[in-house]
């Protein structure tokens, strides 16, 4: 009987992982989450499952009660979100487990700097960089990488804390406001932005599939909507992508089996990175994915780690029969009056899957700080890539005009 950890912060009803073990019998599960997810969960559980909900993520007292349920030995962790891939790792090393991904493949994954040296390993294009840990180091980004350039937090994610530096102004104002540690700064380019999902067993793909962004995760700050659509298995730039992808990935430490959220920049000609995380995609991805392909990434990842029954065939690259797309529609400003009802919604548009409300009425809103703050998402399916972004972009000015502020 295997002793497994699960880390699960982030709310069953949206990853779902709870139902690849719930009629496991014969290993043992100590599962952390959050109190106010205790809903999620049913109230009557098997022996073999017990459940830590916590009021607040403390990674020391976590690590306290499985020395004390489980001794100094484990078989497996399993961590979902972003902010737990580090934690997760540490686990491993310190309860002796050889199965998932080490410290050194968690900090490629998590540390955009060490990512970017891992990818440069790997011989695949990067943009041009600069560590920035003080203001000394933000002038000298300038001088290397010139305006305008890209500012992100080493440890960041879903855009937050994240800034175009543009010209002199701005490098002064950021100088000024910010404590400047643990900062990279990168050259700015200015193509296309791509996101790419994968699931991997055993070196093989057990999926890749790529999205072009309409409006990409920086331009949120700008009042446009996060969206993406998938593009054709047989578009031009998916070849490019595959090789740079598959280039990357020999080059960096990973487990034997995984997911990932590649994000690339592709002028049709040459990729560059952005950055990749070791962890399903943000956004309506996760709906995506199992709408597409019939099965809940997530589900399949955790069952074939641990030797359930699973549906990731070896010798099958799984393929989505249609093409989707999906959109974060930004807040307006002032006090959320009314949304149209999700039934509306579909009812109204046979081309939506996924109608997701985020937003809560009553609440203050000034806009969308990051990429993960929406008043909805909208999620769409159909034949060709140029007509799901369109329809996703006549939602997104419907569903903006159709919010009421007061």
């Amino acid at each position: 009987m295997k002793k497994i950890v699960i880390l699960a912060p982030i709310s069953n009803n949206y990853i779902n992982y709870f139902d690849a073990i719930s009629g496991d019998k014969d290993n043992r599960y100590l599962i952390f989450a959050m109190e106010r997810h205790r809903d999620n969960y049913p109230e009557t559980l098997p022996e073999n499952i017990k459940f830590v909900f916590l009021k607040i993520w403390n990674e020391e007292y976590i690590d306290y009660v499985i020395s004390q349920t489980f001794g100094q030995q484990i078989d497996y962790v399993y961590a979902y979100s972003e902010e737990e891939i580090i934690f997760a790792a540490k686990l491993r090393k310190k309860y002796q487990v050889t199965l998932g991904q080490s410290l050194t493949s968690a900090e490629e994954f998590r540390n955009k700097l060490t990512m970017v040296k891992a990818a440069e390993q790997a011989h695949v294009a990067v943009p041009r960089y600069w560590p920035v840990d003080n203001v000394f180091d933000l002038i000298e980004a300038e001088k290397k990488l010139g305006f305008p350039f890209v500012l992100k937090p080493i440890a960041g994610m879903g855009s937050m804390d994240t800034f175009v530096v543009h010209d002199h102004v701005e490098l002064e104002r950021l100088a000024a406001d910010k404590i400047l540690r643990g900062y990279l700064a990168e050259e700015f380019i200015p193509w296309p932005l791509y996101h790419v999902d994968g699931f991997v067993k055993q070196g093989h793909f057990v999926y890749l599939i790529s999205s072009k962004y309409f409006a990409n995760t920086l331009e949120v700050k700008n009042g446009k909507s996060v969206g993406s659509v998938q593009i054709s298995p047989t578009a031009a730039e998916q070849k490019l992508i595959r090789s740079y992808v598959t280039d990357l990935l020999k080059g960096m430490d990973t487990p034997e089996n995984y997911l990932f959220h590649l994000e690339v920049f592709c002028d049709g000609r040459e990729v560059k990175l952005c950055e990749i995380g070791s962890r399903l995609g943000g956004g309506r991805i996760l709906q995506e994915l199992e709408q597409g392909l019939g099965f809940s990434p997530i589900q399949e990842l955790l069952k074939l780690d641990l030797g359930l029954p699973n549906k990731v065939d070896l010798d099958k690259e799984y393929k989505s029969a249609e093409i989707r797309g999906f959109v974060m529609v930004e807040p307006g400003r002032g006090i959320l009056q009314k949304l149209p009802a999700a039934d509306a919604v579909l009812a109204a548009n046979p081309e939506v899957y996924d109608y997701y409300q985020y937003a809560k009425l009553g609440r203050t809103y000034n806009g969308a700080a990051s990429s993960v703050e929406a008043l909805a998402a909208i999620s769409v399916c159909g034949k060709d890539s140029r007509t799901v972004e369109e329809k996703l972009k006549e939602l997104d000015a419907w569903l903006k005009k159709a919010a009421v502020y007061s």
